[in-house]
């Protein structure tokens, strides 16, 4: 009988090849009980795996959604994930639209939350906005890239992050440099963030603050949480009291010669850029089912590590975290007084 009178096509070749060597196993382990029921456990071991990296993919890609698509097929994507402070949205969002310059589709992510502000801001600069039913920070991400297929770099970016003029151009320049050193091979590049317990340090040297920072704190640890810089909401006030006038701070960094630190621990991905095909690689973000906030940031910085792609941190770029949650306290009522120095006209033409 040949396939047109019903029977099934024979088995590619490489499946072929795989079928007859276990059972060239299995005939060999026919007299020996430990060999087979070591057969039957690895068996077991990789349809268990399978069926999990099967179920973490769908999870990571499966919600509902609205899309608002304006995206031109750059090859670079700024996702923009917003929709929560919107306090902080007169000092970072009109920052990004200045500086987000053509060779980018932006994307406004907000995750289970649609805001009326944010789609007039995305359809008044040309953007796309990509809206989650869901409050899943990692899912809405995911979904994001996904509609964004000729973007090889990401850049993500969160609403509470303050940048200058150049970010997005220099952190892309800082990622290759990186990789033509040859030293790494970078999981994801990232500014010297103020407010943060790995590259505040980095800021303080910069600007030769080490002595007046320890002598008020007490540390000059780095480390991805359990410093000062992480939890404390006066030395996150006293880091960025010395970030301003933000803009001739960025300039100053911008001016400085090239220079990287790899993180040897965990690092905020409040705004970095990474590669499509380390995306890929790692299945997505993780989404956790319960929500909640640094499981995605958790879940890269542990793959990174384990595909030896560690975060960089690039010396020449600056950019401003406001706080972390446990700092709010004291900064958000010490917006208003920061504020001027925040100012967009003091940033260069």
């Amino acid at each position: 009988m040949n396939r047109a009178q019903g029977m099934p096509p024979p088995p590619p070749p490489g499946r072929l090849a795989n079928h007859r060597r276990r059972a060239a196993l299995l005939m060999e382990a026919a007299s020996n009980p430990h060999r087979i029921r070591h057969l039957l456990a690895a068996r077991a071991w990789r349809a268990l795996r399978d069926s999990r990296s099967g179920l973490h993919r769908r999870i990571n890609f499966s919600g509902a959604h609205v899309f608002t698509d304006r995206s031109k097929g750059a090859d670079q994507l700024l996702m923009v994930v917003a929709g929560h402070k919107p306090h902080l949205w007169p000092h970072t969002l009109p920052r990004l639209e200045r500086f987000a310059g053509p060779g980018l589709d932006v994307c406004i992510v907000t995750p289970g939350v649609r805001v009326p502000e944010l789609e007039a801001l995305a359809e008044r600069a040309g953007w796309s906005v990509l809206s989650t039913e869901e409050n899943l920070l990692a899912l809405a991400q995911n979904l994001a890239i996904l509609r964004h297929p000729a973007a090889r770099w990401l850049h993500k970016v969160d609403e509470d992050i303050v940048i200058g003029e150049g970010h997005f151009e220099r952190l892309l320049e800082g990622y290759l440099r990186v990789q033509a050193d040859g030293r790494f091979l970078p999981g994801f590049c990232a500014p010297v963030l103020n407010v943060n317990g790995f590259s505040y340090r980095l800021f303080l040297e910069a600007l030769g603050l080490e002595e007046a920072y320890a002598a008020r704190f007490g540390e000059l640890r780095q480390a991805a949480a359990g410093v000062r810089a992480h939890h404390d909401g006066q030395a996150a006030r006293w880091l960025w009291e010395r970030s301003l006038p933000f803009d001739e701070v960025a300039a100053e960094f911008a001016s400085r010669p090239f220079g990287y630190s790899a993180v040897p621990h965990r690092f905020s991905i409040g705004a970095i850029l990474l590669e499509r095909d380390l995306w890929e690689q790692i299945g997505g973000f993780l989404v956790a089912p319960r929500g909640g906030l640094g499981h995605e940031e958790e879940h890269l910085c542990k793959e990174c590590l384990e595909a030896s792609r560690p975060a960089v941190v690039v010396h020449d770029l600056f950019a401003g975290h406001f706080s972390f949650g446990p700092q709010d306290p004291v900064m958000r009522p010490a917006l208003d007084e920061l504020a001027p120095g925040l100012a967009m006209e003091r940033a260069r033409s």
